[in-house]
């Protein structure tokens, strides 16, 4: 897809405006994104359908456009012809792997340097072929395995994909903990486990690890003059641009089959019902496509409608110097500040052994410096959530004089919180009572019921 073949047998560029443009707007898409399921939701999320060719023996070579898949932008990815090249021999055949069912063998897929046929520059070309080998290494980096660092993704552990094991050198894991344990999640090394060793290698939680990297990472890159975000805006003002273009191009290729549709329709005789009543159902669903591709095009203008003064401009290259501010903001997630961190740094190696109850930390820029650092071991409980202490301090003044209701009741007033946040009762201060031995002056109680006297160790300071 997006090559015809020339008079002299050779291939050129498809005369389509509308597929050559769809095309050159995914692969800068990827290079912008660099997530192939990143580039698919986009695709999706402006209306814009991938071009391909029918299989079907009535229309088989005709122009078809389809909604975007993740088979259909990794086949185009991954594809060399779209770099201008020929190339023989992508996959090989072993002996050893072959199907269970048939006994074939089975084929695995060559590095670009294994290929034995590679001819660059064999035909026009949409990308370049560094930029060709470049994505496939990307894309190889997105896979989650021993080799690469993986995608990006949500999740509190700032270092995933880029952290080894000080020990053995194996790529750590990292074990996360759901939303409502309130705990950090740990950096793990058990492959050597996983491949019959009697234990894991080491473990750590990842706060401590975090905290010392980001301030490297802060440290080393606040100095310098980031002219991010004027370049950012200016990008943003050229995507707007490549997808009004290509919403036009559509609704344009539309607007053609509509009145190519009505041509066919006006031609035939009116009398001939059977063919007159089909070419004018084709007509409608034109028609009915066309209406459609309006209504987006002009939410999407709406929605695409924004500018900034001289002033906001200033403003925005003014809070791109602050770089802590960006990173502790409330609107950056922890997939953005993953992406920053590996714009800078290549790895992290970390060993727990080495030293009884400390860290030690090995950072390796991406310029090839080397960053040592040591960090404290978090001690059990360390990070977990504890009532504030000046509602601990509180409860321990009231204790030998009020009741566990009127205490409750008193922190509540003053606008204390438990440590989740919640008001106060007769158990939370019974619990802080019995275990800083408090009770024993036998504090009078207004009610002896079930819950003041008897609550659970279960809650939590």
């Amino acid at each position: 897809m997006g090559y015809a073949q020339g008079a002299d047998g050779g291939w050129t560029l498809d005369p389509d405006t509308q597929v050559r443009e769809r095309l050159d707007y995914l692969f800068d898409c990827f290079r912008r994104q660099g997530v192939v399921r990143a580039v698919v939701r986009e695709l999706k999320e402006q209306g814009l359908e991938l071009p391909t060719r029918a299989i079907a023996r009535e229309v088989y070579g005709s122009l078809v456009w389809k909604a975007p898949t993740l088979s259909a932008v990794i086949r185009i990815l991954h594809n060399p012809a779209y770099a201008g090249a020929y190339v023989y021999g992508r996959s090989e055949y072993s002996n050893e792997r072959r199907s269970p069912k048939t006994g074939k063998a089975s084929a695995h897929g060559r590095s670009v340097e294994q290929w034995p046929v590679k001819i660059t520059a064999h035909h026009p070309a949409y990308i370049g072929w560094e930029e060709f080998v470049k994505n496939q290494e990307r894309l190889r980096q997105n896979w989650n395995h021993a080799e690469s660092r993986g995608v990006p993704r949500q999740g509190r552990a700032l270092l995933q994909g880029m952290v080894y094991c000080g020990v053995c050198g194996r790529k750590m894991s990292v074990q996360d903990r759901a939303a409502r344990e309130n705990r950090s999640p740990s950096y793990i090394c058990g492959r050597g486990y996983q491949d019959g060793d009697e234990k894991i290698c080491q473990s750590m939680t990842s706060r401590p690890i975090d905290a010392a990297v980001v301030e490297a990472f802060l440290g080393a890159v606040s100095p310098i003059s980031l002219r991010v975000a004027t370049q950012v805006l200016d990008q943003v003002e050229q995507d707007l641009i490549a997808q009004r273009r290509q919403r036009a191009l559509q609704l344009e290729q539309a607007r053609y089959e509509a009145r190519l549709a009505q041509r066919q329709y006006d031609a035939v005789d009116p009398a001939n019902r059977l063919v007159a009543g089909e070419l004018e159902r084709r007509w409608n669903e034109k028609l009915e496509r066309v209406a459609q591709l309006e209504r987006a095009y002009a939410q999407a203008e709406r929605d695409a409608e924004w500018s900034l003064t001289g002033e906001e401009r200033a403003a925005v290259a003014e809070l791109s110097q602050d770089l802590p501010a960006i990173w502790s903001a409330e609107t950056t997630t922890n997939q953005e500040r993953k992406q920053l961190l590996r714009m800078a740094i290549e790895s992290v190696q970390l060993d727990g052994i080495r030293q009884a109850g400390q860290i030690e930390i090995q950072i390796h820029w991406r310029s090839g410096a080397i960053t040592d650092r040591v960090v404290k071991r978090a001690a059990p409980g360390e990070g977990s959530l504890k009532t504030p202490e000046e509602a601990v301090l509180q409860i321990h003044e009231m204790a030998r004089r009020s009741s566990y209701q009127e205490i409750a009741a008193h922190l509540n007033r003053t606008g204390l919180r438990t440590a989740f946040g919640r008001c106060f009762n007769t158990q939370h201060v019974g619990y802080i009572c019995r275990r800083d031995r408090l009770a024993k002056g036998k504090p009078r109680c207004v009610s002896k019921s079930k819950d003041a006297l008897d609550s659970s160790t279960s809650i939590g300071t």
